[in-house]
């Protein structure tokens, strides 16, 4: 049975589900699926901290980009 689940993931590049006692326990995915899932999963933690860091710098003073190259010699 797990064996067919296997086969079905990797032929489908869907996901597919191994259950116990009747209740999906693991996921099991292709390689490029997987990639795909966690490059958008990195892409949404990415936006909710800049959403947080946009949130509390509201109302605060903001510095231009050349202005901290300047202050920190980046050039």
């Amino acid at each position: 049975m797990v064996t067919d689940t296997f086969v079905r993931a990797i032929k489908g590049k869907k996901p597919a589900f191994v259950e116990k006692n009747g209740l999906p326990r693991y996921v099991i995915l292709d390689w490029e699926t997987y990639r795909v899932w966690e490059e958008k999963k990195e892409d949404m933690e990415d936006h909710i901290r800049f959403e947080i860091a946009m949130r509390e710098s509201k109302g605060k003073e903001k510095i231009s980009l050349t202005q901290i190259k300047k202050k920190y010699n980046l050039q």
